[in-house]
């Protein structure tokens, strides 16, 4: 089969590079920018290379929504098989992507797209065949919980855990997507269509870690907890509900237990309670991998497809959970279970309880308490 390549960054490199290894995986052109060089092996004319009629796959490693979208959009309308990694462009186009490939004979697959070298997604396409997915939880992205990580184990402030994040590549230069959750927003949104095979319905806005700082960092070890920054959802009957945000886990707790970059995920389902997921969420030779695992599915013609035949809406109230707040506001009036100074408990909380007292308090550090 004949292949071509969308980007030419850390994850395009990869690619390229682990095509080498496939036999009968021909990478016949590179689609860069054109502020980049262009080379005989490299175009900036990405609607040419990927309406080839001799293209058979387009492996799509761009970041941001375009050309991404648009690149994408005109491969499946020409029949491709489409395997991407950006999670910025699938979050809000999966939908209408399943049903282009639907209608002109191509497909979709986005495994590298959530937990990056980890097959959780292809998991999740996997157990369903069999039965539902009540849900799951996890951490995934490894830049918040590399920052956590060093936090609590070496006492550093925010800031200087992130430089040194920077430093080692795990970090971008503007870190926002990392630290106020809008990465994970769209690996959940993404996971939320596949797991319960649904059409897209707007979730939360995510918290990030921001606000967490030293006092929390000690709070959590008094009461032998371990901050990090998960993703949690599930559904039941025709509704479905997702949060993003800080979480305080017991000791023990597996996510609670997962260091320096590295991702995990929990699922959950009846017959087998729960199954846990472990590795590396990002970086070059990870994701590329799971890409290259989705072509050599493609080129053995077992593709696990993606439904979304579902029509389920976000119903916030099914998710009741525990929170900690830290405010220097008063809080009474929203009936905390205990207060230890500036820290607030509440119980049985749906996740809009977070707008509630950003009302009061837009500078209150919330999170919640497992």
């Amino acid at each position: 089969m004949n292949a071509v390549l969308l980007g030419y960054g850390t994850v395009g490199k990869g690619v390229e590079r682990l095509c080498n290894q496939v036999a009968d995986l021909n990478l016949t052109n590179v689609f860069v920018l054109p502020q980049f060089e262009d080379l005989p092996y490299f175009t900036n004319d990405g609607e040419r290379i990927v309406t080839d009629p001799d293209t058979d796959i387009v492996f799509e490693c761009l970041s941001g929504t375009e050309p991404a979208n648009t690149l994408i959009t005109k491969a499946l309308e020409a029949g491709k098989h489409v395997i991407t990694s950006n999670k910025a462009v699938v979050s809000p186009n999966l939908e209408r992507y399943v049903e282009l490939a639907k209608r002109y004979g191509g497909s979709i697959q986005i495994e590298a797209s959530v937990a990056g070298g980890i097959p959780f997604l292809d998991a999740i396409l996997k157990l369903q065949r069999l039965e539902e997915i009540d849900g799951y939880e996890g951490i995934f992205n490894g830049t918040s919980n590399y920052i956590l990580d060093q936090m609590q184990k070496e006492g550093v402030a925010l800031k200087d855990a992130l430089k040194e994040a920077q430093k080692r590549g795990y970090a971008e230069a503007d870190p926002t997507n990392d630290i106020e959750g809008i990465d994970v927003f769209y690996k959940t949104n993404i996971t939320n269509m596949l797991a319960y095979q649904t059409k897209n319905d707007a979730i939360l806005p995510p918290l990030g870690i921001s606000k967490i700082d030293q006092k929390d960092i000690e709070y959590a070890k008094k009461h032998k907890k371990v901050i990090r920054h998960i993703a949690r959802s599930i559904q039941k009957g025709n509704a479905f509900a997702s949060v993003i945000a800080p979480a305080f886990l017991d000791e023990e707790n597996y996510l609670a237990n997962t260091p320096s970059n590295y991702n995990a995920q929990l699922l959950f389902a009846n017959s087998f309670d729960q199954l846990g997921y472990f590795g590396q969420g990002a970086g070059q030779l990870a994701t590329a991998q799971a890409m290259l695992a989705n072509a050599l599915d493609t080129m053995e013609h077992r593709e696990r497809k993606i439904v979304l035949n579902n029509d389920k809406k976000v119903d916030n109230s099914i998710l009741q959970e525990d929170w900690i707040v830290r405010s220097k506001k008063d809080l009474a009036s929203l009936l905390p279970v205990r207060q230890e100074n500036e820290y607030f408990l509440f119980e049985k909380k749906d996740p809009t309880f977070i707008a509630t007292v950003q009302e009061i308090d837009p500078e209150a550090m919330i999170a919640l308490w497992k």
